[in-house]
């Protein structure tokens, strides 16, 4: 999914700068007053696992690579913004040290895994909590909030190249290629988040308010989950 330079139009390439630089704005704005010294051990955590895991990618025909994100988890536990500055600092190190993704398209790649990526999963999950955090909603929410963001950044992804006169191909053949694939690889990210939402509540509790107020066990089984019952 990172696209590098020559693939999309320079108008498509400077909107979507553009829209990624006033997300950025207002995400350090905001992450500068919500983010705790708590969490920024376990940001710093999921962003060095996550840009491991997107390095391990392979192409696709009528696109560019197919890989995990990371961005579902990262905006579940720490909240969208900080969660898109994690994703940034990804794909800046991606994009500057080993030529992945390029320095034009960068908007329009943090646009698709920085922003889609964290948001709609962000906004599924929160969906899901409503009117009272339950443990399947919990799960169910992750998970689908994961696949949901994934299909929609290539989805997105899809229909920036599509529309690029620089790309070879048309919209049709790259959301089909970039969605298809990511249809695949959502199932597997959505595994990932339930999962390390399940090792999380595990060891650190505390770190995930939501879970606390709705255990994922049948008993009580840490002293956190001791003290709400």
């Amino acid at each position: 999914m990172h696209i590098p330079d020559g693939f999309l139009s320079l108008l498509i390439s400077a909107v979507l700068w553009l829209v990624t630089v006033a997300f950025l704005v207002v995400a350090f704005w905001r992450a500068n007053r919500t983010l705790d010294e708590r969490r920024i051990p376990l940001m710093a955590t999921l962003t060095a696992m996550f840009f491991a895991a997107q390095m391990m990618n392979y192409p696709i025909i009528g696109g560019t690579t197919a890989h995990l994100l990371g961005g579902p988890i990262l905006a579940i536990t720490l909240g969208p913004f900080p969660a898109l500055i994690a994703m940034t600092i990804i794909l800046t190190i991606q994009a500057l040290f080993f030529g992945d993704g390029g320095i034009l398209t960068f908007g329009a790649n943090v646009f698709n895994m920085g922003i889609l990526g964290t948001f709609i999963p962000f906004a599924v999950f929160a969906l899901f909590q409503k009117p009272k955090p339950k443990r399947e909603r919990i799960l169910v929410g992750a998970f689908l909030g994961a696949f949901l963001g994934d299909v929609a950044a290539a989805i997105a992804a899809g229909l920036e190249l599509g529309f690029s006169s620089t790309f070879p191909y048309g919209p049709v053949i790259a959301v089909l290629a970039m969605g298809l694939h990511h249809s695949v690889i959502g199932i597997v990210e959505g595994f990932a988040t339930v999962m390390i939402l399940l090792v999380l509540y595990e060891v650190r509790p505390d770190l995930l308010p939501v879970l606390a107020a709705a255990p994922l066990a049948s008993g009580p089984s840490s002293t956190a989950e001791k003290e709400l019952l």
